[in-house]
Parts: C-alpha cells; sequence; structure tokens
C-alpha cells in the first residue's frame, strides 16, 4: 500500500491482509500517510517462509522450462511505467512462460492496483494479441489453497483482461509436490467474492482516512511499542490472528493487547466469548477476573457455563498478576478417568517421548528427530535418533517401537508420556505410511499405552498462565532449561530449512546437537511435570480423597478380528513375495502387486480413523470441544 499523487495505490497483497486482518490494513494505511512508520525487520518465521517460496518457485520455472523454452523473467522490473510496458511486450511476443511479471490496473486513468505475477502462462485462447492470451500462477507452499492465494489470482486476472482484452477462464495455484501438485479455479466461481472483499476493502480505506485527521500528528521515529500507544484507530483492533504468526507489526499489536489487558490474555478464550464478555463490559482481563458470580445475563452465543469457565482462568490469572508469582487450583471435585484420576501408576519402564517433526519436507512432511527419555539401570537417559530422509524415517519408527515393544514385554505397567496429541497422531500418520508395524502399534492403542499430560492438566486444575503450552506450565513445576528457549529457535529453523530444500547435509553435526538439546529440554520438562502431577495427587490422596487410578486396558484384538488378521497377513506375505522394498527397484507387475497386497484391509484402515477421533475427543477438556 502506497501513496501516489494524493491516491491510495493498492496490492493484492493488500486485500489478503484485510481479509486476514482489519487492523493490518489500517496500520498500513497510516504508514502510507506518514503517520506512523513500520516496525524494522521482521519475523525468522516470516524470512524462512519467504525464503522457502522463492525456492520453491524457482523449481518450478525449472520444471516448466522443460515444455516451455521461451521464458521471460522480469523480476528486474519496477511497478512502473517502464515495467509495465514490459510485460505488455513480452505478452505481445508469445512468450511462453513470464515470470515476476509487473502487472496494473487502472481507475479513472490512474493506476489503482498494482502487482507482481508469480507466473502468467501463455494458453491457445485469442485475444486481442493473436491466437493467444495469459493465465496467471502462483507457487504456494501450502498444501490446500487458502482465499488470499485465490484473491490474488483473481485480481492478477483482472489486470491481464485490462492488458488482452480477454479475462482469464482460469487460474491455478502450484503446491509443492513430485510432481509439483497444480489445483486450477474458475475465475466465474469466485469473481462474485472478489467484489465482495473488495469492497469491505474499499469501505475500511474510506472509513479510516476520514478518520485520521483526528488521530493527531505523526508519531515519528519511536520504538513499536511506543508507535502502538500513540496510533489508536478507532475502527479496527489488533486481536490475536493467524496472520500474527508472520505480520511485522505483530510485537506492536501485542504490546497494545497487553497494555489494553485486553481478554485474549485469558487462556483458552475464543472470540465468540470475547464478543459477549465485551457488550456486559467485561471487557478485559481485569474486569472479568473481578466479576461477581454467578452471571445473571443470558448469552446471545454460547453457555453461560463456558463463560463462567473463563470468569474463573481470569480470576486466577489476575490473583498470579497481584502476587507476583504463579498460582495454580485443582479443579474438584475429581471425576474418574479425568484428570489426576487418569494417571497411571509411574513404573520403571515408563518413557517421555517428543518429536520434532516439519510438514511441509517432501509430500507428506518428516519427523526428523525422534527423542525420548527412559529408565536404565537407575538413571534416566536421552536417547535420539534422526531421520533426514523418508527411509531413515522409516527405519526410526521401526526401531522406536521395536524399543517399546520391549521394554513393555518387560514391564507391562509402563506407559508413554507426551504433551498434547502431536506425538500419537504421529504415530498413526507413519503406521499408515509406511505401511509398518501395524499390529503393533494398535496394540499400544487399545491398550492405553499413550499418556496425554496436556489432558490430565485441562481437566485436572487452573493455572495463572496465558497459554496451557508446557513451557508456559514449567514455572510451577520449578523446571529450567539448559538451553534457554530463544537460542534454539534459529537451529530449528535452519535444520527445517534444509530439509525442506531437499538438503539433508545442510543439517550439520552443530545443529543437530541444538536442537537435540532442545528436544532432550522437552522430554525433561514432561517427566517432571508427571512427577509434580504425581505429588498434586499424592497431596489429594493424603486428604483423605480418593483419586482412582485408570484400568488397565486390554491390547489384545477380539477373537474374530484376530483370526481375521492372521489370514490377510498370510494372503499379503504371499503377494509381497519377491517384491523389492524400494519402490524404484519394482516393475510395474510388483509395484500392482504391493498395491493390492496393502488394499486388502483398506476398509479397516479407514474405519480406525473414526475411531480413533472418537477417542480423542473423549479425552479433550471442555473448552476445547
Amino acid at each position: 500500500m502506497k501513496l501516489v499523487d494524493g491516491a491510495i495505490r493498492l496490492s493484492p497483497t493488500d486485500l489478503a491482509n484485510h481479509l486476514a486482518c482489519p487492523h493490518l490494513t489500517s496500520l498500513e494505511l497510516s504508514v502510507a500517510r506518514g503517520e506512523i512508520d513500520a516496525p524494522e525487520g521482521g519475523l525468522p518465521m516470516a524470512d524462512a517462509l519467504r525464503a522457502r517460496g522463492e525456492a520453491h518457485e524457482a523449481a518450478y520455472v525449472e520444471h516448466l522450462r522443460a515444455h516451455h523454452p521461451v521464458i521471460v523473467d522480469l523480476r528486474e522490473h519496477k511497478y512502473d511505467a517502464a515495467g509495465f510496458d514490459a510485460t505488455l511486450e513480452a505478452m505481445a511476443a508469445g512468450a511462453d512462460v513470464i515470470t515476476q511479471a509487473p502487472l496494473a490496473l487502472r481507475d479513472d486513468g490512474r493506476v489503482a492496483w498494482v502487482g507482481r505475477a508469480d507466473i502468467l502462462l501463455k494458453v491457445d485462447t485469442a485475444s486481442r494479441l493473436g491466437t493467444w492470451s495469459y493465465v496467471p500462477f502462483d507457487t504456494k507452499l501450502a498444501k490446500e489453497t487458502r482465499g488470499s492465494a485465490v484473491l490474488q489470482l483473481c485480481t492478477y486476472s483482472l489486470m491481464l483482461e485490462a492488458l488482452q482484452g480477454e479475462l482469464p477462464t482460469w487460474f491455478a495455484v502450484v503446491a509443492p509436490g513430485d510432481p509439483f501438485v497444480e489445483s486450477r479455479y474458475r475465475m466465474a466461481d469466485f469473481a462474485a467474492y472478489l467484489r465482495f472483499v473488495r469492497r469491505r476493502l474499499d469501505e475500511a480505506l474510506a472509513v479510516a482516512q476520514a478518520s485520521a485527521g483526528a488521530q493527531g500528528a505523526r508519531a515519528g521515529a519511536q520504538d513499536v511499542g511506543a508507535v502502538a500507544q500513540a496510533f489508536r484507530p478507532a475502527i479496527t483492533y489488533p486481536s490475536p490472528v493467524d496472520h500474527c504468526d508472520v505480520c511485522r507489526w505483530w510485537k506492536a499489536c501485542a504490546d497494545r493487547r497487553r497494555a489494553d489487558d485486553h481478554l485474549s490474555l485469558v487462556a483458552g478464550i475464543r472470540r465468540s466469548q470475547i464478543a459477549e464478555l465485551e457488550l456486559r463490559a467485561l471487557d478485559t482481563l481485569a474486569r472479568l477476573g473481578d466479576a461477581p458470580l454467578p452471571f445473571t445475563f443470558k448469552p446471545d452465543r454460547g453457555s453461560i457455563e463456558s463463560l463462567t469457565r473463563m470468569r474463573e482462568q481470569a480470576r486466577i490469572q489476575l490473583a498470579g498478576r497481584r502476587a507476583g508469582r504463579y498460582l495454580h487450583e485443582l479443579l474438584l471435585p475429581i471425576e474418574n478417568g479425568r484428570g489426576l484420576a487418569d494417571l497411571p501408576e509411574p513404573s520403571e519402564g515408563d518413557i517421555f517421548f517428543d518429536f520434532e517433526g516439519d510438514p511441509f519436507v517432501g509430500k507428506s512432511g518428516l519427523e526428523y528427530l525422534w527423542g525420548y527419555v527412559e529408565r536404565e539401570h537407575g538413571a534416566w537417559r536421552y536417547r535420539e535418533r534422526w531421520s533426514v530422509t523418508s527411509g531413515e524415517e522409516k527405519d526410526a519408527f521401526e526401531a522406536f517401537v521395536d524399543r517399546v515393544m520391549e521394554r513393555w514385554a518387560n514391564d507391562p505397567g509402563m506407559h508413554i508420556y507426551h504433551y498434547a496429541a502431536y506425538e500419537p497422531s504421529a504415530m498413526k500418520r507413519l503406521m499408515g505410511r509406511h505401511a509398518t508395524r501395524q499390529d503393533e502399534v494398535d496394540r499400544m492403542l487399545r491398550g492405553g499405552l499413550f499418556v496425554d499430560l496436556y489432558a490430565i492438566v485441562r481437566q485436572g486444575l487452573r493455572a495463572s498462565v496465558e497459554r496451557y503450552s508446557i513451557k508456559n506450565l514449567e514455572p510451577l513445576y520449578d523446571f529450567a532449561r539448559e538451553i534457554p528457549l530463544e537460542q534454539t529457535g534459529p537451529q530449528l529453523r535452519a535444520v527445517e530449512y534444509a530439509l525442506e530444500m531437499n538438503d539433508p547435509g545442510g543439517v550439520t553435526e552443530d545443529l543437530r546437537r541444538a536442537v537435540a538439546s532442545y528436544n532432550r529440554d522437552d522430554c525433561a520438562s514432561a517427566r517432571a511435570l508427571r512427577d509434580w502431577l504425581e505429588q498434586l495427587r499424592s497431596q489429594v490422596v493424603a486428604g483423605g480423597t480418593e483419586v482412582p487410578r485408570p484400568e488397565p486396558k486390554s491390547d489384545e484384538p477380539g477373537e474374530e478380528l484376530s483370526e481375521w488378521l492372521a489370514k490377510v497377513e498370510a494372503l499379503r506375505a504371499r503377494l509381497l513375495e519377491g517384491v523389492p522394498d524400494n519402490p524404484d527397484e519394482r516393475s510395474r507387475a510388483q509395484q500392482s502387486q504391493w498395491l493390492l497386497a496393502h488394499t486388502l484391509d483398506f476398509h479397516r484402515r479407514e474405519d480406525k480413523a473414526t475411531h480413533w477421533e472418537k477417542y480423542r475427543l473423549n479425552k479433550l477438556p471442555d473448552e476445547d470441544y
């Protein structure tokens, strides 16, 4: 967004930003008008994403080069008359592919919109250019197309219509893959949506400009937090949204919310609950925490019980703030199978498990570091295994499952402790991805081997924290990390960047040591949390309250299922006889046999997903439904 000759010039990114966060539009408009300064630098995550995006685009252009020899690169051209003319000249010359093309859309003779399309692809549709025309392609890292990408491509399509006299009937988003995944969309399906969002943006800009005069003089070269205090648009508020993760204004907005004691600081609160509470003048954490109970109003949305839980969460956070220390309280009465009553008896064979993974590696992601803490010869030891390729991931998965089965056989009372649902979910994915150790993982799930400490915490206690992440809870049980969190972020991003760029050699020994230290702290923290929860349970029991342990579960399948599985395995073994494990070494006939062997229990695998979701929902705290 820029101010040119007294008028606002927009880009498709401004449209996507407005869809993500209306407050971002207000901030960027104020920067364009010279009322505030934009924060310097950006989020490391955003920088890494940008680099990965550029590498993905370059790889796709090389892919196109094999079929489209005439490729014109216009990245050196600016958003000016010469740049727009260069795009038109390349289109008129009939280039097969044009990359980084500057585009413009005029309004009353003035350039109102500018953009730079990743790729313009020549197609056999007549236009004023000749027997050809162009459609826009955008390369995106996301595996599912987002509304912002559609809006950008719709806008590029309108810009192309102005140049070639023909509106593209479709456009495409290209996601990473081998081969690349091209998703095509019809312009007609989204034209009305584009008009709707553009109208919303126009209205927001009109209101913001009308109120700009009342905002006072330019904030000047202040720090970002001071700018957030000086600039307070009446029409928008920096409510937390997903876009905050990659926005350069994240700190200014976070400082503003903290200065305002905004309700978003209450752990677990939802936007709909914030809206309900603000209608009742309970618009800060302090006001909500001090509000008397019971509430006497009836909410328009949601239940009074859920708002009461949010008031109780605000109350303990407020109490912790005033006391200057972390507080917690148990949720009573203790229910069978929930909270502290879901803690199994500690055992010598217990494992505390944590993955480091990246969903953007290859087609389906990669669990690149397997870390766990186990007790051996009376001492706790950390084990790590790296897997920087798909083959190594399969080996690590099999090795971990085999290790668990060995310890389980020696200690039937053992469990695998983790925090939140990622670890068991990943184990299910890996079981299906690599088509191995399926019966063993099924046994682990049926036997209740996985223990989610997050669910126990959320169902068992309330704490004066703004988020119930394990890192936020660590002050409660006096856990000190060996490596500060802020020091490990760059190493994690460096590892993930190397893996996403298909450069396993870029994961150096120094990076491995740093990331393993972070992972070791996570595993050790989970163990310290379990021990602290056990102390709380012992205190409750000592006070005269019975806290039952969870009932043991059978890990064996039913008799009918066991017989069916035996038949399937026998037939699968016959089909796979002589078929290489490496897909590249199979003939077409052998690949067909491999596929057939693994479709024998297809419907059972599909049914598992339904049952897994049921069990996951049963374990959720009420606030997460």
